[in-house]
This record gives structure tokens, sequence and C-alpha cells, in this order.
């Protein structure tokens, strides 16, 4: 699909991502059929049916055989995939947006579990980090979802149940981040692991600020690498 194909198909699947935001197609109602959507969006249906496709990648709208597209409930795992999709839209920007919200929230997460854990988050915790510590130097795949679950049980520790909530609803972007960071690269997978040594110390030692500090110099160190190597501007 050539560039301008691409770009018309991302066009319409933000204006379809509107309709639904708005409510002018309701969840649970049909999607307009390919010829009413190529006729009211001046658009070809090769057009159509590329963001159709986006949309069910997403969650955002199901199918049923010989059945009409039907608008699906925007729920956190629909949130999940779509930052992902942002990143390979939009790129760098978006990536930075998204970092300032993760910033914002896990900064907060360890100071809070630090405060609040209970002996129970702490046995997790621990549980995690030797899991995490195994798979990093043996299997980079599962390495990563361990990482994530780390980070959702430090906002779960906070007794807070929004925080693991709304860390999951960027999951996805956490995840294809790992991915992209530490694909074939031991030493970023280390110092990752470093990084995390010391929050969960920090957590389980009951000390806030140096927990808050801690994430945030991860969170920020990670950050800045990913930027300067322009793996944003190059094609994955």
């Amino acid at each position: 699909m050539g560039n301008n194909q691409n770009l018309a198909a991302k066009v319409l699947f933000e204006k379809i991502l509107d309709n639904i935001r708005l409510g002018i197609w309701p969840i649970g109602s049909a999607i307009p059929s390919e010829r009413t959507l190529v006729s009211e969006f001046n658009v070809s249906r090769i057009t159509v049916r590329e963001a159709l496709s986006m949309l069910k990648a997403l969650g955002a709208i199901s199918t049923s055989q010989g059945k009409r597209s039907v608008i699906s409930p925007l729920d956190s795992n629909i949130i999940s995939r779509l930052f992902p999709l942002m990143m390979s839209l939009q790129g760098e920007k978006t990536y930075e947006q998204i970092f300032e919200v993760r910033l914002a929230i896990e900064s907060r997460t360890a100071y809070l579990a630090a405060v609040n854990r209970t002996e129970d988050d702490i046995v997790q915790i621990k549980a995690l980090l030797e899991k995490l510590r195994i798979e990093t130097s043996a299997n980079i795949e599962q390495s990563i979802e361990t990482d994530l679950q780390f980070h959702i049980q430090i906002a779960k520790s906070t007794q807070n149940p929004l925080f693991p909530a709304l860390l999951n609803a960027i999951s996805g972007f956490v995840t294809y981040v790992q991915v992209l960071s530490c694909r074939g690269n031991p030493v970023k997978r280390k110092r990752a692991m470093h990084f995390h040594e010391t929050i969960a110390d920090a957590i389980i030692g009951s000390d806030p600020e140096r927990a808050r500090v801690e994430m945030e110099s991860h969170l920020r160190g990670s950050a800045d690498k990913m930027l300067k190597s322009g793996m944003f501007k190059k094609k994955c």
C-alpha cells in the first residue's frame, strides 16, 4: 500500500473513532456498510477496508460471519492496544506524551507503595523480582511480561485500585517500548534489572522518597536512550 493510501486509511480510522467517541455511532450499533462509508467519507473501498481492519485489530469493532461490524465497548483492554497503534502512526511525539503520563503515574505509585505496602505485597514484589532476575538472562520475551507485572504489582501496593487500572490501560505502550528498547541488547536489560532492584529495595524498606527518585531515574533513563537512538524515526 502506498503512502497516500496509508495516510487516507489513518485519517478515516481517526474519523471513525471520533464518531464512536462522540456517540454518533453508539456502542452496540452496526457500522455503516462499506458502500456507505465510501460515499460518506469520499474514499476508496480499499481505504475503508484498511481502516476497518485497524479498528478490528484494536478491538473497537467486532464482526460476526455474514453480519455487519458492530461497535464494541471501549474498555481498558482496547485502550492498551491503542497506544502501540498510536506509536506506529505518530512515532516520537506520541512516545513523549505517553511517557509523561507514565512518569506521573509510576513516580507516585512507587512513593505510595513504600508508604502503604503490606507484607503480602513484599512477598509478591520479591517473587516477581527473582523471576525477572532469572528471565532477564534467559528469556527476553517472558521477562518483558514479568517486567510489566512487577510495575503493576507496585501500583497494587499503593492500595489505590485506580493506579493498577491506569497502568493496565497503558500496558500495551509499556510492552511495546520494552520490546523495542531491549531487543538484542543485554546491557539495557541488565541496567533495567539494577533499577528494579533498587526500586524494590526502597519500597520494601519503606523509603518513599528514594522509591520515587529511583523510579523516576529508571523511566527517564529509558526514555532518554529511546529518543536519542532515533528508534521512532526508523521502520522496525
